[in-house]
């Protein structure tokens, strides 16, 4: 056996399995609320960068840290739940973005008394407010397929002899719309919510 092929053989032994090209990592929490089965959601604070847009509690994921304890983590900051207040019933499915955004997801449940302990990071929250998971099961989300259309202004064709009518493969992204009490849930959270009730509760 060549040097090569050994010191490639002992760097994949024991190495776990990654994804070719570095993926922001983020971890949200699903929150239901006891004895209600309702999820809770936030509104982003007017310092966020999507201002006004609707989520679950969560944010990047911190170096050594596992996707529960950033969304517990990030949970308690956000809204101010303690974190051992908050029944962890499991890890959930990832959603995996085309801007290299991995967003891991946890399933949790909240006390009944959690509005006692609701303080809001006032520049990332500006509010909550819950939905009954029952609102979502009897209500179809609207839904549009977008297409990602590939930017090829300024490709280099010619310098490696491709043809500038080459067909780039096309993508497409799920885009749900719920409307509930004036709100509009969209975007990833919908994704998430539509997954969560497909597989933990429809299914």
């Amino acid at each position: 056996m060549s040097d090569l092929i050994k010191k490639i053989e002992e760097k994949l032994t024991g190495r776990p399995v990654g994804v070719v090209g570095e993926r922001k990592e983020y971890s949200v929490l699903i929150p239901i609320i006891e004895g209600e089965e309702s999820l809770l959601f936030e509104v982003r604070g007017s310092e966020i960068r999507q201002a006004g847009d609707i989520c679950f509690p969560g944010g990047r994921m911190e170096e050594g840290e596992t996707p529960v304890e950033t969304a517990l983590r990030e949970t308690e900051e956000e809204i101010g739940i303690p974190r051992e207040d908050i029944r962890v019933l499991g890890r959930f499915d990832s959603v995996l973005e085309v801007n290299r955004i991995r967003m891991n997801t946890v399933v949790g449940v909240l006390p009944k008394d959690y509005k006692e302990k609701l303080v809001l990071a006032e520049k990332e929250v500006a509010e909550v407010f819950t939905v009954p998971i029952s609102f979502f099961l009897e209500n179809e989300p609207d839904y549009f397929k977008g297409e990602i259309v590939q930017d090829d202004r300024g490709f280099p064709y010619a310098k490696h002899n491709i043809k500038p009518d080459y067909k780039w493969r096309k993508a497409y992204q799920d885009i749900y719309f719920w409307h509930f009490g004036g709100r509009v849930i969209w975007g990833l959270t919908a994704v998430v919510v539509q997954w969560f009730l497909k597989k933990l509760i429809q299914e």
